[in-house]
Order: C-alpha cells, then structure tokens, then sequence
C-alpha cells in the first residue's frame, strides 16, 4: 500500500446538522407560533366586535319608537348582514394567509435543508429559488387583503347610518364610537391586522435564511470521522484499503485539520498522518496530507463524501467515504 493511500482519507462533510438547519427549524416554529397567536387575536377581536353590536342593537331598539321602528329595523339589518359577512370575509383572507403561508415555510425549509445534504444538486438549487420567490409575493398579498378587509369593513358605514337616523340616542353613539379609532372593537381588530403582520415579518426571516443557503454564506460544522473502503490499483497489490478521516477541529472559514489513518496490507498495517483542508460553502473541498504530499479533492453529498485522490506517487482514483 502506498505511504499516500494510507494518509489520505475523505475530507471535510457539509453537515445538514448545522447552524443554518437549526436557524431554519427555529424560523419555521416562529412562523407557526405567530399563526396561532394570530388566530387568538381575530378570534377576540371577532368576540368583542360581537359584544359591541349586541350593545348597539340593545340601543337602538330602547330609543326606537312606531315613527322610526321600520327604518330602524331595515338599519339593523344592513347592520347584522354587514357584521356576518365582514366577520366571514376576515376569517376567510386570514385563513388564506396563515395556511398558504405555514405551508410554504415548511415546504421551504424542507427543500432547503436537502440544499444542505447536497449543495450542488440543480434541481434541490431550483426548488428553493422558487421557494424564495413565493414566499416573497405571496404572503405579502394575502396579508394586503387581509388588511384592507379589515379597514374597508361593511359594519362602520352601517353604525353612522344607525346614529345618524337616531341623534338623539347617547348611549348609541358612545357603543358606536367603540368601533372607531381608539375604541376598544377598533383597537381588537387592530390586534388581529398586527399579529398578521407578524407572522409574515416570521415568514420574512426564514426567508433570508433561505438566501442564506443560495447564496453560501454559511458554512457547517464538518467535525467528524469518516470511513469506507479505496482502492489505488498502483498499490497494495490492488486490494482496498480502509480508510478513517477524523477530522477533529473547523475554523469559520471552513479550514479544518484532523487526522488520516489507513489499514492495509490484509487489515495488518495501520498508518495515521494529519491532514489539513478546506471546505467550501457550496461543498467542494480539499483535502493535503503534507507529509506525503498527497491530496484530495471532491464535494459533499449528504454524509458523504466522495470524489478523487492523487498519492504524489502514481496513484490516482476515486474515493467515498461515509460520515459514522
């Protein structure tokens, strides 16, 4: 067996067992947390809005009299209609917002954790660059419909109709006034509109997470021991050797050093140098066993790294070692 064969191991693994794996999950449940909270909040803001129309309905029909009853009750009608249909049309584009949403964060970070496992795969490139596309437009169209539902609402221009056909009654005013800006039924579904927000500003961070990934800028920790078998046909009489690459420290810029052992000779002989290296953040590497001058170089897949070696000595050949 070559002195290089022995030496020369796998080399550095783009770990999916990363920062940037665990930012992802940890943006996905932020994204799901809010959704719920967001559901909490149009669900109060739906029952305190409730709460006031029943107060306005109680009022109008204490100051109504046989003059006004009619046009009173054809008011409150156009208010209750107004009521279930601003209510249903809330729960619908929030609906439609939190779902869509919640799903393509999960959807995304699924595709781009597999961009981690294997950062050079083009068709894994392309579904996270959709991914970043759809969440950017989406979300933020359904949070827009969502918002102007809840400005543009059926039940505010039914109230000033109601006081405006009874001047006179106090106490309809002062429970209609609830409704506008600063009212408590005003400021509920406010709540709702921000919490909303939120979810998408969550939506948002994953997504630069995401860009993250694309563009590189992350580069995971390789630490580890990588095994399998190699054969250099220019030695040990073209038997495979046993490779163990156990790289023991990464610095942030992706260099790391560890060691190379290599069992050969029927498994008798067992020979372990240093080695050092890089790792790149789309997942190619290199690998340098100085002492004897050979090299490795390939990309990652998964826990897997594969490639091909040159033992400075006439022997070349492919090479896959596997993450234990």
């Amino acid at each position: 067996m070559s002195h290089f064969v022995q030496t020369l191991e796998s080399r550095t693994l783009f770990s999916a067992a990363s920062a940037t794996e665990a930012a992802l999950l940890g943006d996905v449940k932020h994204v799901t947390a809010t959704a719920v909270t967001a559901r909490a909040e149009l669900k109060s803001a739906v029952s305190v809005a409730t709460t006031g129309l029943n107060r306005v309905m109680a009022d109008v029909k204490a100051s109504t009299t046989s003059a006004n009853r009619a046009s009173n009750a054809a008011l409150l009608r156009t208010l209750k209609t107004g009521e279930l249909s601003t209510f249903a049309t809330l729960r619908a584009d929030q609906t439609a917002l939190l779902v869509v949403g919640a799903s393509l964060s999960a959807h995304a970070a699924a595709d781009a954790k597999a961009l981690l496992l294997h950062p050079t795969n083009a068709t894994t490139q392309a579904r996270v660059a959709a991914d970043i596309t759809a969440l950017t437009t989406i979300p933020a169209a359904r949070l827009a419909t969502f918002q102007a539902a809840a400005q543009s609402n059926q039940i505010g221009s039914a109230l000033t109709n109601l006081v405006n056909a009874n001047p006179s009654n106090t106490a309809l005013v002062s429970d209609a006034n609830k409704f506008q800006s600063g009212g408590a039924a005003a400021a509920a579904i406010g709540n709702a509109v921000t919490a909303a927000g939120t979810f998408t500003v969550n939506i948002s961070a994953l997504n630069t997470e995401l860009s993250s990934v694309t563009s590189g800028s992350t580069i995971a920790n390789l630490v580890g021991a990588y095994k399998g078998e190699v054969t250099d046909g220019t030695h040990n009489e073209g038997l495979p050797s046993n490779w163990t690459l156990d790289i023991t420290t990464e610095g942030a810029d992706g260099s790391f050093s560890g060691t190379l052992t290599t069992t050969y000779d029927g498994n008798t002989q067992t020979q372990t140098q240093p080695i050092t290296g890089s790792v790149m953040a789309n997942g190619s590497f290199t690998v340098t066993v100085p002492s004897g001058g050979g090299s490795l170089a390939g990309t990652v897949s998964g826990t897997t790294l594969s490639g091909t070696f040159d033992d400075s000595m006439g022997g070349t050949g492919p090479f896959s070692l596997a993450k234990q």
